[in-house]
C-alpha cells in the first residue's frame, strides 16, 4: 500500500476527483505516470487483480474498486499526476463498451472538458490542486490517446458546446460508489447532455450500438 511522503495528498485529490472506492499501491520499479485499473481485471486468466492483491499483500480490495499503481518516489507535481490519472480512468471507462463506437471520442472529450472546468472548483483548490498542472496532466494523456503531439496541452482550450458539466454532477454522491456504478452515472450524464445519437446508417460495417 502507498506509504510515500506525498501519498496522503495524492490520495486526497484522487478521492475528491474520482468518487469511487480507490486503493493506491506503490511499486519501486514502476515507470511513468500512475495507472488505474478495475479490481476485476484478470492479469492471470481466471484470477482477478483484487484477489491477487488480497492474497499476496493481505489488502482489502472491495468489489468494484479502482486500483491505482504509482511509482514509489515522490511526484514531480502531484496535481499533474492526478490529472494524468483522471485521463487514464476516463479512457478506461470509454473502453468498457457502454457507448456506441462512433460516440466514444465525443463522450471522452465531454468528460475531459468537464474535468478541465472542474479543476477550478473551490473544493479542489482548498485541497491544494493546481489547475494548470492538473490540466497539463489530463491533456497529455488524452492528447496521446488522440495522437496529439506530446507537448500539446490545448486539447480543451476552447469550451465545447454542452460539455460544461459541473463537478457536483460528476461526483454527486455522499458515499464512495463502485467503479461500475460511477461508470453508469457518467454514461447517463453524458447521454443526457452532450453525446451524439448513433443512427443505423452511420455505423457502416461495424454494427456496434
Amino acid at each position: 500500500m502507498d506509504s510515500s511522503a506525498d501519498g496522503r495528498h495524492f490520495n486526497m485529490l484522487i478521492r475528491a476527483l474520482i468518487p469511487v472506492q480507490a486503493l493506491v499501491f506503490e511499486m519501486q520499479d514502476w515507470a511513468g505516470h500512475p495507472v488505474a485499473m478495475p479490481d476485476c481485471i484478470e492479469p492471470i486468466p481466471g484470477i482477478c487483480l483484487g484477489d491477487i492483491l488480497a492474497e499476496e499483500l493481505d489488502a482489502d480490495v472491495p468489489y468494484g474498486s479502482l486500483v491505482v499503481i504509482r511509482k514509489s518516489d515522490n511526484f514531480t507535481n502531484i496535481s499533474q499526476a492526478a490529472g494524468a490519472l483522471v485521463g487514464e480512468v476516463l479512457i478506461g471507462i470509454i473502453g468498457r463498451g457502454l457507448f456506441p463506437m462512433m460516440d466514444e471520442d465525443s463522450v471522452l472529450h465531454a468528460l475531459g472538458q468537464a474535468y478541465h472546468h472542474a479543476a477550478e472548483a473551490d473544493e479542489l483548490l482548498k485541497l491544494g490542486l493546481e489547475p494548470a498542472a492538473f490540466r497539463m496532466g489530463l491533456s497529455a494523456v488524452l492528447g496521446q490517446y488522440w495522437g496529439r503531439p506530446v507537448d500539446s496541452h490545448s486539447v480543451f482550450a476552447a469550451p465545447a458546446e454542452g460539455a460544461q458539466i459541473s463537478l457536483r454532477a460528476l461526483t454527486g454522491t455522499e458515499t464512495p460508489v463502485t467503479l461500475n456504478q460511477w461508470t453508469l452515472r457518467l454514461k447517463a450524464l453524458v447521454e443526457a447532455r452532450s453525446a451524439r445519437r448513433a443512427f443505423e446508417d452511420q455505423r457502416g460495417n461495424v454494427r456496434i450500438s
